[in-house]
């Protein structure tokens, strides 16, 4: 942070530190799935299966799950950047393979009764050192509501503790508090949101603090060095 000697960890890479015991079985079937399409296109053709192409097919295959991950990675950005710019009041061109996303966006903003007042901002923790970009700054009747976006296929626990540490951190830099915090996730594939608000701020701020915590420590000097 400009003015600091520290760095400040992201809230993302916080919560990295919380094992997601999920994605050890999806990556191993979208490993499998690799190898299962490129023995399918093998199959019934004159082509001999070489110890060349399986030491192929199996690099393809470990190389699959980060190519998925990216992909994910690098739409949920795109989507993220076309959400910020109709907030702003642009009107840019949206891709075909972002427009359901879009249209998602529309249908939740037309639903959800609030102002929304900025995007992607950037927050920090003065008390707690740490940092983060929060998708949006809303305000419900005078007061602020923290707002994060997914494109995943899922809400999941851990989206509470990231929403709740933009809160608490903006509440922080503006002495202002926040009242609600929200992750909504806008459907890629079929017309659908689903906005699921944050029941307890301070429980998940809490918890938040918690992986804080456990990344700094293990981030440290835990141990002697050997003898």
């Amino acid at each position: 942070m400009e003015g600091y000697d520290e760095l400040f960890p992201s809230v993302t890479t916080v919560l990295d530190v919380i094992n997601k015991p999920a994605l050890v079985p999806w990556a191993r079937n979208m490993a499998l799935e690799s190898v299962e399409t490129a023995l399918k296109k093998r199959s019934g053709t004159q082509e001999a299966i070489t110890p060349e192409w399986i030491s192929q097919v199996i690099s393809e295959a470990r190389r699959r799950p980060e190519q998925v991950r990216d992909q994910a990675a690098d739409f949920g950005t795109q989507a993220h950047v076309a959400i910020d710019q109709i907030v702003q009041g642009l009107e840019p061109q949206i891709p075909p393979e972002m427009e359901l996303v879009v249209n998602n966006f529309t249908e939740w903003r037309r639903d959800a009764n609030l102002d929304l007042h900025l995007t992607e901002t950037m927050v920090f923790s003065d008390k707690y050192r740490y940092a983060g970009a929060m998708d949006a700054i809303a305000y419900r009747d005078g007061s602020l509501v923290a707002l994060d976006w997914k494109t995943s296929n899922g809400l999941y626990p851990e989206y509470a503790l990231q929403v709740a540490a933009y809160a608490n951190a903006l509440a922080e830099m503006t002495g202002e508090p926040v009242t609600e915090a929200w992750t909504v996730r806008f459907g890629k594939a079929i017309p659908e949101f689903e906005a699921r608000q944050v029941i307890d701020l301070e429980k998940s701020f809490i918890a938040f603090r918690a992986a804080l915590y456990l990344w700094r420590a293990i981030k440290g000097e835990l141990l002697h060095p050997p003898a």
